[in-house]
């Protein structure tokens, strides 16, 4: 009877992270403002698809700053880039992915890291966090969706790394990391 039940009560987590994954896609603008994206600010969205969060960021970074879209999917890549050009923007940077953790940037270049519903996808997930923190900017955030994953395993991963847990928003659902300044 108790296992009957704690399949049931997972069953209706699993939905309502789903719901509100739904609601974090049809809100993408307002959560990546909230999360701290800005004008000016380079940015990388690891695991992208066809652009849910990379084309808000790109709205909101402006001109003066830069998108770089990172996934494994060239199909996804291509109907971003589509939906990048009928929208005029012209700051996004695709980068196709093999589906390593490696992030093709220079040291220290981005303000900003998205993970949105992407680590479970990834198979070393402690050598992705290697290269965010090699990539980011002093002072620079990680905002992470853990949709598929313990939430305990991406603070460890986190912490090891040096990245303090800055914030939780959207009922705690979204995590931001911030790298110390110093």
């Amino acid at each position: 009877m108790l296992g009957r039940l704690s399949r049931h009560l997972g069953l209706f987590k699993h939905i309502g992270e789903f719901r509100f994954k739904g609601w974090l896609n049809r809100n993408a603008s307002r959560v990546l403002s909230e999360a701290g994206v800005g004008r000016g600010q380079a940015l990388l969205d690891f695991g992208c698809g066809s652009g849910t969060y990379a084309v808000p960021a790109a709205k909101l970074v402006g001109e003066s700053g830069r998108v770089y879209a990172l996934d494994v999917s060239g199909r996804a890549l291509d109907r971003l880039e589509e939906r990048a050009r009928r929208e005029g923007l012209t700051n996004i940077v695709r980068m196709d992915s093999s589906g390593e953790a490696e992030i093709r940037l220079d040291d220290k270049s981005l303000d900003h890291v998205l993970l949105i519903n992407v680590l479970q996808e990834i198979s070393d997930r402690g050598a992705l966090f290697d290269e965010i923190l090699r990539t980011l900017k002093p002072g620079g955030a990680v905002t992470v969706f853990p949709m598929h994953l313990a939430e305990d395993e991406v603070m460890r991963l986190a912490a090891g790394r040096g990245l303090h847990l800055e914030d939780r928003r959207f009922d705690g659902r979204i995590l931001i990391f911030r790298k110390p300044s110093g």
